[in-house]
């Protein structure tokens, strides 16, 4: 692994915060609709990360309008998170643990 790709590691998790921050300090709004986060992120990422778990659906008990919202927080960390797991493949991370025997 390269400085590059270390450093492109340290800018994801600093974004990361950044949205988890904005969002605790309600400068941005945490809610997003199933139809906002589909346009933004694409419609297969987000089924993607449902089958995953990395998000989760909230009910809005509001069907007429929207049967799930998101939060943003989750789909910024899913979002960086798959970023991450593109620049270092699994089988890397787990070629440099060394396991007792």
């Amino acid at each position: 692994m390269d400085n590059k790709e270390i450093e492109q590691i340290i800018v994801n998790a600093v974004q990361i915060g950044v949205i988890n921050t904005l969002s605790s300090l309600n400068l941005i709004s945490e809610v997003v609709t199933e139809q906002q986060a589909k346009k933004t992120y694409g419609k297969r990422l987000v089924d993607d990360w449902r089958h995953k778990r990395w998000i989760v659906g909230y009910p809005t008990g509001n069907s007429d309008r929207s049967k799930v919202y998101f939060k943003r927080s989750e789909l910024e960390t899913a979002s960086r998170m798959l970023d991450i797991q593109n620049l270092i493949p699994g089988n890397v991370i787990f070629s440099k643990i060394k396991y007792p025997e």
